[in-house]
């Protein structure tokens, strides 16, 4: 079924895409999927299995997978390891949302305002690198001011706006999602009124989430002004998600898209989140939310697959007898660069034991879409899709078939990459065996 929806090679690629779709863009957060091709994946495998309640993303990022979830009146489950990941897809995913949001936006706007105090409300080293004096005062005058709001949602919703915020007026380039100050010259010639981009973004994001919510009052999954379904969001590392959701697992669908190698060379969605995690409470986030993730602009990367192996790793021998083509492409990796097998394998022996712990959560019989792109080592492509197909197989899983998505709205530039960018990803549809 799901290979003759795909006779269209753009079905599961979509050109035309809603930016605002299910509060997709309230932050520019790093690799998001498409919300309406997710939907399509989802719409396709409840065809086949009508009785599936729960959706889980071990890597949700945004959140958009939860969201895609909630269209189908599902209760949706998520962790990330990202503080940041996890406030926005709280925000996107609450089973109430404050209806006056945008007039209640206007009133931070207009505290903010009104405020003379000159304290800066961080403590972040190397500030002066990465705010004019200017934007850092406007910006402590809007986290004061969103402090004072009552109702942890919309503080939630504020906080992710200034997060945005945050993005646009700092002196970090937005072409990179690793951190990389503006020329001086640049930086000297910006004008920027944070109060005034925080008003313009509450404005569009609180639009955004009356449609979204519209939505699913008219698909019949808002009952009383709440979503009808559980949702719960949780800061975790995914090798560890059987220690922290045996109350709620296990869980009947998987949908994520996992990292594709270690955050550092790849995508690094921890210094795209240094900056906003400076200004945003981080009690509001989780409780158990930790501000050490902000020691350096590295910390949430390191702390990420393949950032620094821990107790839970596979062994390099298990992981390269589990997968005979990841054997064969790092045997054949080139000398330089010099780290690169290393980093490949410390990657995947974190991967490993992420998927037996996802596995661990997951019911039997149930199914998974993976969504994976191959990235490039010494300019050679992982065969990212091939090596999940055989780890998972390993593991008792059956690939029931691989999509091609083609990706044709790419945020970044191809300088964004250690390596030439991916113009597709695979989309892999697996089941769960027998353990």
């Amino acid at each position: 079924m799901l290979e003759a929806k795909g006779a269209d090679p753009d079905f599961w690629s979509s050109k035309d895409r809603d930016r605002s779709d299910s509060a997709h863009s309230i932050f520019q957060y790093p690799a998001m999927m498409v919300p309406i091709v997710q939907r399509r994946l989802m719409g396709a495998v409840l065809e086949v299995r009508p009785d599936i309640q729960s959706v889980y993303d071990p890597f949700m990022g945004s959140g958009t997978s939860l969201v895609s979830g909630m269209h189908y009146g599902l209760d949706v489950y998520g962790n990330d390891i990202n503080p940041l990941a996890v406030l926005i897809s709280r925000v996107r995913t609450s089973r109430t949302v404050e209806f006056t949001a945008e007039a209640v936006a206007e009133q931070v706007a207009a505290q903010a305002k009104a405020d003379r105090r000159q304290t800066i409300e961080t403590s972040m080293d190397n500030r002066e690198k990465w705010f004019q004096h200017d934007v850092a005062i406007e910006l402590s005058r809007l986290r004061r001011a969103i402090r004072k709001c009552t109702d942890l949602w919309m503080r939630r919703f504020l906080w992710v706006t200034l997060a945005e915020t945050v993005r646009l007026t700092s002196n970090d380039r937005t072409s990179t999602y690793k951190l990389h100050a503006r020329p001086a010259d640049v930086i000297a010639k910006r004008s920027l009124s944070p109060i005034s981009v925080f008003r313009d973004l509450a404005r569009a994001n609180a639009s955004s989430f009356s449609t979204f919510r519209r939505r699913l009052t008219d698909a019949n999954w808002i009952k009383s002004a709440q979503y009808v379904g559980q949702t719960d969001v949780r800061v975790g590392d995914t090798r560890q998600a059987l220690d922290y959701w045996g109350d709620a697992a296990p869980f009947d669908l998987l949908m994520t898209s996992p990292p594709y190698g270690d955050n550092l060379t790849t995508v690094t969605y921890g210094q795209h989140s240094y900056l906003p995690l400076h200004w945003i409470d981080f009690q509001d986030i989780d409780a158990t939310a930790d501000t050490a993730m902000l020691r350096t602009t590295q910390e949430i990367d390191r702390r990420s697959l393949g950032g620094a192996s821990g107790e839970r790793a596979w062994e390099e021998a298990k992981l390269l007898e589990a997968s005979p083509r990841l054997k064969r492409f790092a045997d054949g990796l080139p000398s330089k660069p010099d780290d690169g097998r290393s980093r490949l394998v410390r990657f995947y022996r974190d991967f490993g034991a992420s998927l037996d712990s996802i596995l661990g959560v997951m019911k039997l019989d149930s199914y998974m879409i993976w969504t994976v792109g191959n990235r490039s080592i010494a300019g050679q492509q992982v065969p990212t899709d091939l090596v999940l197909g055989e780890l998972l197989e390993g593991l008792n899983c059956k690939v029931i078939t691989t999509l091609t998505r083609r990706i044709h709205h790419k945020r970044m530039p191809d300088r964004n990459a250690s390596s030439a960018t991916m113009r597709e990803e695979k989309i892999l549809v697996v089941r769960k065996g027998e353990p």
